[in-house]
Parts: C-alpha cells; structure tokens; sequence
C-alpha cells in the first residue's frame, strides 16, 4: 500500500545550491543521500503558497493517520530558512532556501529538441548541472520518525535544468 501522507509540490524557477544529485553524500555520519538546496525569491508568492500548502496538508496527514489528532511535542517540521538571517554566506538575500533529499537518485533532466520535437532529456554531465545554475524540482513532504526523532520533512524527486547561472563553486578556472 503507499504512503498516504506524502504530499507533493512541484518548485518553478530556483537557484540550485550544494548540489549532490550525480553522487549520494553523507553528513554527520548518516546515510548517503541526494540533494540540493532550493534557493528562491521572497518575492514569488506561488512558490511560497505551494510549499506551505503542501506542508499543512503533510502535517494534517500525520496528525490524522499517524498521532491520533494531536502532534508530539518534539514533532519537528521542514523549514524555509529566510537568506537574510539564516545564512552568513553572500548570494541568498531576498531568498528563501529549502534543503530537499532523497535516498534514491532524481531525475536531472532538460529541455532539447529531438528530431524537431521538444523533450525531456537526461543530463549526466556533472558540469551541466552544478551549484549555481537554475531549474525547477519535484519534491515531496512526508513524516518520518527515526529513533524517536519525529517531523515532517523534504524529499527529492527530480530536477529540471531551466538555464545556466553563475557557478557558485568549483569553477575550474586556470591558477594563471
């Protein structure tokens, strides 16, 4: 049976930040996962209404079939983090950023034209899709609960190459 309280939501244009989507990588000592950092404008409301949205219904969900009405006191949920405070680093004020992963590898993929037809197709190129380049994501909202660390919190389906950017590491360039 699948999991009834996975909410989904689909992110337009946003700056993709600490990419890891060719490669899993592990933090603290936990399992490897894929992920990105969705970086995106203060400004873009659909955006915005989207992600809460999503993670209301998440946490209704949880709630319902999971906490007999009433949330935990530890329940900890996904968070927006604004730019302006919860960052030192330059490059994300007037940004909202949400860290989305996945144990299993997301699509990354981009518009072309094949034989006069647009579709989708994959990009394996790690330099094509780098921290720094914008795009659009499939996520997913889900509880979990992990030895008795509880919440609601943000996964990674796929990701759309949208255009270029600036990068924002590795930039390759020549020591001369």
């Amino acid at each position: 049976m699948a999991n009834q309280t996975i909410t989904k939501c689909r992110i337009g244009e946003a700056q993709m930040n600490f990419v890891r989507v060719f490669e899993p990588e592990s933090f603290n000592g936990g399992d490897p996962k894929y992920s990105v950092i969705l970086s995106f404008s203060k400004d873009d409301e659909a955006i915005m209404k989207a992600i809460q949205e999503a993670i209301d219904a998440t946490v209704e969900k949880a709630k319902a079939t999971m906490y007999g009405g009433k949330l935990p006191k530890n329940f900890k949920i996904v968070e927006l983090k604004d730019g302006d405070e919860d960052y030192e680093k330059d490059g994300f004020a007037g940004m909202y950023t949400i860290k989305a992963s996945s144990a299993y590898k997301p699509e990354v993929v981009k518009k072309a034209t094949v034989m006069g037809k647009v579709q989708l197709v994959p990009i394996t190129d790690e330099e094509e899709f780098y921290s720094g380049c914008y795009g659009a994501a499939d996520i997913n909202f889900f509880p979990y609960n992990n030895n008795g660390a509880i919440g609601i919190s943000c996964g990674l389906n796929n990701v759309l190459k949208l255009e270029d950017g600036e990068k924002l590491s590795g930039t390759g360039l020549s020591a001369d």
